[in-house]
């Protein structure tokens, strides 16, 4: 066999210049400013990759402050100084050959062989179909498939243990200008506080040592940060596996990277009863968790429960403001003080969310979204944003279960009982959202700039002066959306004579709400901090 694939030394990872070309490059080239992106051809092994190189970073090169993140931010350092950061850590970097292997059992295993294509998350279940998409894979397309299964893994049956952060985990990125470099896309990301030396390796990379397994009857355990390093959270493995490795007689090309390897990979055997990470005890700094009610010490990582993410979801993605959901580390540290070192820049960051939405662990989808990351400059100033916020969300979804309603009553009557899940209304709750996300964040970004140019001891005065000011513009934004909304789906001139008095009523309904009448418009009112209307307070007496 020809001499091992080190992934210190070769060119195996597969980016995009900016000039649109596809390349493979070193782990030391990284930094090269003409490189645009990780280009993999996968969306969940870009994914992966990334965290992995994120992961990396930290461990071998982690800023120790923010000024000297922003130092390197500026200034990336060359090939050289990356290739002598990273050459602690060359033995956690092979793939294949007699020692240690990259994310794999450190002994060989015993049991059936499967198909690479069951390596990837979405394969179909029954993996020994004829037609395939991944039949053989070159040591560089292993590597990257078998780091996204480690990283991303679900339940894969009894002892087939999940990822450190459970099946398909979200991962949040911080994405720092417009057109990044994958420098700038990757350093933006990195935590401090993980720096290591190679003695450290064993605890970090757990495939340098052997496997943790957790199979009760042979006294299995589990896996926390006190049995490891707290950065074995971008590392973990929890799938017992061994790649089967093979001379490439054929010139076979990789059918993840397209490339000619003269080793090729068509099979990996595995066994069960692998790491056992229970999600609750780790904390990965890329990824939101929340608490399951208010009062838990746990924190749990979030999961996608659907492949379109949108502004509703967007406070918990970027904020550590409420009780039971707090946003991933990069995301918190970078919103609240790397933010205000790019200066006029922090007007373009953005929040790219990816992660899997199973159903009973089985791949639906791999959603992916950009959204902006505003930033109103200082952790205080974004809380207080963050309230305006969230007011503006909760009205948005008191208008979303209104407009709900007087759609349910135009089409089938007052008294109808008809789900707001069915198809119908769904989409009507849909297009609301979709059709207002634009203007929740030009709103909210005006918002951030009149909160950020508030003195810090009249902020707490001055916060809800600045929340009316932006209520107006939004309770009107609803309004002109919502009702555009009711007209498409219920015309009055195309409605059924016995059904018209239902059609106008409903309409008169909905628009009321936004006068701040009835209990919606009240406790939307409420939520955007707007007095209630003379006529409701009279009501109330």
């Amino acid at each position: 066999m020809p001499e091992p694939f080190l992934l210190a030394g070769r060119a195996w990872i597969p980016v995009a210049r900016n000039t649109g070309q596809r390349e493979f490059v070193r782990l030391c080239d990284i930094s090269d400013p003409t490189i645009s992106y990780l280009d993999t051809g996968r969306p969940d092994c870009d994914t992966a990759l990334a965290e992995f190189l994120i992961g990396l970073l930290a461990v071998a090169l982690g800023p120790e402050d923010n000024e000297e993140w922003q130092e390197r931010y500026a200034s990336p350092p060359d090939s050289g100084d990356l290739g002598k950061a990273f050459a602690p850590f060359a033995d956690a970097l092979v793939v294949d050959g007699e020692g240690p292997r990259f994310f794999q059992d450190l002994g060989e295993l015993d049991g059936a062989s499967f198909p690479v294509e069951a390596l990837f998350i979405d394969a179909p279940a029954d993996h020994f179909m004829v037609d395939a998409r991944y039949q053989a894979l070159s040591r560089a397309g292993a590597a990257i498939a078998l780091l996204t299964l480690q990283t991303m893994a679900p339940s894969g049956g009894s002892g087939h243990r999940t990822s450190l952060r459970g099946g398909g985990p979200l991962t949040t990125f911080v994405v720092p200008r417009t057109q990044p470099t994958l420098w700038q896309r990757l350093w933006a990301n990195v935590p401090a506080g993980f720096n290591a030396t190679a003695r450290d390796a064993p605890r970090i990379f757990p495939w340098l040592s052997g496997t943790r397994t957790s199979n009760p009857k042979d006294n299995g355990v589990d896996t926390t940060p006190q049995h490891s390093a707290e950065a074995q959270a971008f590392f973990g493995m929890p799938r017992r596996i061994r790649l089967v490795f093979e001379p490439n007689a054929d010139r076979l090309r990789c059918d993840l990277t397209g490339e000619i390897d003269e080793v090729i990979v068509r099979t990996y055997v595995t066994r069960p009863w692998g790491t056992n990470y229970p999600s609750n005890t780790w904390h990965h700094p890329l990824s939101p968790y929340y608490r399951a009610k208010k009062g838990d010490a746990a924190m749990l990582p979030v999961h996608l429960q659907d492949a379109r993410v949108g502004y509703r979801d967007w406070l918990g993605l970027v904020s550590s403001s409420g009780e039971t959901e707090i946003a991933a580390d990069n995301v918190n540290t970078f919103r609240n003080r790397r933010a205000l070192l790019l200066g006029e820049d922090r007007k373009n960051i953005q929040l790219q969310a990816c992660g899997y939405v199973l159903d009973n662990m089985k791949p639906l989808d791999f959603g992916e979204a950009r959204m902006p990351l505003l930033s109103a400059g200082s952790e205080q100033r974004n809380h207080a944003l963050d309230g305006i916020a969230a007011g503006m969300i909760e009205a948005a979804d008191i208008v979303a279960r209104q407009l709900a309603s007087a759609v349910r009553q135009a089409l089938f009557g007052k008294s109808a009982k008809v789900d707001n899940d069915s198809t119908v209304l769904s989409a009507v709750g849909n297009r609301f959202w979709a059709e207002t996300e634009a203007e929740f964040y030009r709103i909210v970004a005006e918002a951030a700039d009149s909160i950020g140019a508030i003195a810090a001891d009249d902020l707490s005065d001055q916060t809800s002066g600045v929340q009316q000011r932006h209520a107006e513009p939004w309770r009107t934004a609803m309004r002109k959306v919502a009702l555009n909304v009711f007209d498409d789906s219920a015309p009055i001139e195309d409605s059924d004579p016995e059904r018209l008095r239902d059609v106008i009523e409903a309409r008169k309904f909905l628009s009321m709400t936004f006068e701040g009448y009835g209990p919606g418009g009240k406790k939307m009112f409420a939520a955007l901090g707007l007095s209630e209307p003379e006529k409701a307070k009279k009501g109330k007496s």
